[in-house]
């Protein structure tokens, strides 16, 4: 009975040593993951567990390093995309980053479209309405044409105020960029009519006008590293401007060239030649038919 009782004894003892040092093994790896998990969810992806238990504790710190690695690229490529969205169409940025090739974002020479909309009277009209309605219609008025830009897979180059310049056949080359172009032009002048119908009773003198132009410009990032803009330079930038300047309310104006490589499929009228600021001579003026205005 004593040797039975004795071994018993022995046998609990070393039941718990052993327990006790199963735990004491178990607690510390617990809290490396503990923390490790708290890490990751603060965002520090560069955070690295380092076990050597030579156990499924060594084996799942592995795991969660190759996470931690999954979800830093993760960050990066969706920050990546972030900025490009900044200035390209969402298909546009995504084709980019898929590929990893943003050499199209390099400057070079290339015929593309420009266009320029705005509106019509919204000086005035912010200089007398209330901060929050000029910004409430700002943001549905940015919203409206960043939806029409990124349908028609064109890139939206910025907002400057009430205007906005967008380019189509750069930096990604599509087929029959004039047409294209008119498109979307159309599609602006449709979803900015709709929001003009409830701002008119706002300010009546509000409206919108855009200018379209076609030809060869200089193309590519510009800015410091911390700040990259991707834009147009060239001629046709000023001709699209000054053409959007000029155009009436629901007007899309276009020149010649634009006109040209459009007019055996949609209805465009010439109208007199105009004064535009920069340019010597008088300009030849297009305006896309619509029914409501030419």
């Amino acid at each position: 009975l004593w040797r039975t009782g004795a071994l018993l004894v022995a046998g609990a003892a070393l039941a718990a040593g052993l327990a006790y040092w199963l735990t004491q093994r178990m607690i510390e790896p617990i809290r490396v993951l503990e923390d490790g998990v708290a890490r990751i969810g603060a965002g520090q992806f560069e955070h690295r567990i380092r076990l050597t238990t030579s156990d499924e504790f060594e084996g799942l710190a592995s795991r969660f390093n190759e996470m931690a690695v999954e979800l830093s690229l993760s960050q990066e490529r969706s920050e990546r995309i972030g900025r490009l969205k900044r200035f390209l169409a969402p298909q546009v940025a995504e084709l980019i980053d898929r590929t990893g090739d943003d050499h199209v974002l390099d400057g070079r020479r290339v015929e593309v479209v420009v266009i320029f909309c705005d509106l019509r009277g919204f000086t005035a009209f912010s200089a007398h309405a209330e901060a929050e309605t000029v910004i409430g219609v700002l943001r549905d008025y940015y919203d409206a044409l960043e939806r029409a830009v990124s349908a028609r897979e064109a890139t939206l180059i910025n907002f400057f105020g009430d205007g906005v310049m967008v380019l189509v056949n750069a930096p990604v080359s599509c087929p029959d960029p004039a047409l294209r172009a008119v498109d979307l032009a159309n599609d602006m002048q449709a979803s900015v009519q709709k929001l003009l119908t409830g701002w008119r009773a706002l300010d009546a003198r509000l409206g919108f006008g855009v200018g379209l132009a076609m030809g060869p410009a200089t193309v590519g990032r510009i800015g410091s590293e911390g700040r990259l803009h991707y834009t147009a330079i060239g001629n046709v930038v000023n001709l699209a401007s000054r053409l959007c300047a000029s155009a009436e309310d629901r007007q899309i104006l276009l020149d010649r060239a634009t006109a040209s490589a459009v007019e055996a499929r949609v209805p465009v009228v010439e109208l007199n030649p105009r004064t535009l600021k920069g340019f010597d001579q008088p300009v030849p003026v297009f305006a896309i038919v619509t029914g409501e205005a030419a």
